[in-house]
């Protein structure tokens, strides 16, 4: 199962709820997430790869690390992130890594965005597992 996402009511920001069946799942769910807050063009095709290696103390820390990332490629580098490949989760005892290929685009200055997301915060981020089954809430600060 991959991870799926439903955005919810949230005051003057936007949340998305994020579930699935193990952490890979909330990791890609926050991707697809942060995607269509961006835009609703799901025909935008890649046409370049980059890799990724980021570390953190928490799995939530990383989460948003990672989200973080994928919005400082678009804003800084108009890179935009369609996919995610070769996605892996390290957790030993100095902490969580990530290392992942994405898969993505340049986007022109005037590519136009359903909102521009200044930030992944850490407010409300706590992922909890239960029954198997992780889910965890992501705000972008718009």
């Amino acid at each position: 199962m991959s991870g799926i996402y439903k955005f919810v009511d949230h005051t003057a920001d936007i949340a998305a709820e994020l579930k699935g069946s193990s952490l890979q799942d909330i990791f890609e769910a926050g991707g697809k997430a942060w995607f269509s807050a961006i835009t609703d063009d799901e025909s935008i095709a890649a046409d370049d790869t980059m890799e990724i290696e980021l570390s953190a103390n928490s799995q939530e820390e990383l989460l948003v690390t990672f989200l973080n990332e994928l919005n400082y490629l678009l804003l800084s580098q108009r890179w935009l992130c369609v996919s995610v490949n070769s996605f892996k989760l390290f957790d030993d005892n100095e902490g969580f890594e990530l290392s992942a290929e994405l898969e993505g685009t340049k986007v022109s200055i005037d590519f136009p965005m359903k909102h521009e997301i200044k930030s992944v915060t850490y407010h409300q981020v706590e992922i909890v597992v239960e029954d198997g089954k992780f889910s965890t809430l992501v705000v972008f600060d718009i």
